[in-house]
């Protein structure tokens, strides 16, 4: 239980590094949450993963893959906005 409490620390100061640094590029603070939380999202699912219980396991899982399609699905709809607003030039 320890090592997963480190492992969720040392993600939460990642992430709040990352916002940190953003912050110095991006006057607006929601582009850097949105682009932060999927990291958030992954490790509080790992943590969960680590845990001895099979329903944590499984909502652990379902985090760390929610994640995952969320960078996709926000990828995907950034380039396809972006050749949109291209395109009506």
């Amino acid at each position: 239980m320890i090592q997963s409490s480190f492992i969720s620390l040392l993600f939460i100061l990642y992430g709040l590094l990352v916002v940190f640094l953003f912050k110095k590029f991006v006057d607006d603070l929601k582009l850097s949450l949105l682009l932060v939380s999927p990291l958030l999202i992954y490790s509080i699912g790992f943590v969960m993963r680590l845990s001895g219980s099979t329903t944590m396991i499984d909502l652990g899982f379902f985090f760390t893959d929610f994640s995952v399609v969320f960078i996709y699905v926000v990828f995907t709809a950034s380039l396809l906005l972006g050749q949109l607003r291209y395109w009506k030039k």
